[in-house]
């Protein structure tokens, strides 16, 4: 799946971001952690494209630094959901986490009270909602779309 790298800059311009003074560099310590799961080339590259000062908030959603999706994914309360190719990469308005499918790339959110309540998570399906979109829909949307989903409850009905 093409991850619409064009959309996601489009979100951000549209939103006056500061591309000269708000990019930073990703750490070798991302990277590498990055490059341990896998991730397809493009996705890294994105990533790198896209690593800012702080989280981005689109509309109402936001998009983490990636210099801290590494901390953020290795928390104990996400049971290493990335090792389930779920990766962490924002929240929506209630702190439920927005993820990308390390296989697909598809982007969904992940219902946090479940996440962080249940002991053991069997099957991701339970508490994972796939939008079946790109990252760069994703976030362009989140900021575009009137109604469009603020966290896993929404997307399930956004989905239906």
């Amino acid at each position: 799946m093409d991850l619409d790298q064009s959309l996601f800059k489009k979100g951000l311009k549209i939103q006056g971001f500061d591309f000269k003074n708000d990019v930073i560099k990703v750490t070798d310590k991302i990277i590498e952690f990055l490059e341990s799961l896998n991730l397809s080339k493009d996705l890294i590259t994105f990533f790198k494209a896209f690593s800012f000062r702080e989280d981005i908030v689109f509309g109402s959603v936001y998009f983490n630094c990636v210099n801290r999706i590494r901390i953020e994914n290795l928390e104990e309360e996400n049971k290493e959901i990335y090792k389930k190719d779920l990766l962490i990469i924002g929240s929506g308005a209630n702190g439920d986490p927005i993820v990308i499918n390390t296989k697909t790339l598809n982007i969904g959110y992940v219902f946090h009270d479940i996440l962080w309540e249940e002991e053991n998570i069997d099957d991701l399906n339970n508490v994972y909602i796939d939008l079946k979109m790109s990252i760069g829909t994703f976030f362009y949307k989140s900021i575009t779309e009137e109604n469009f989903p603020i966290d896993a409850y929404q997307a399930e009905d956004y989905i239906k």
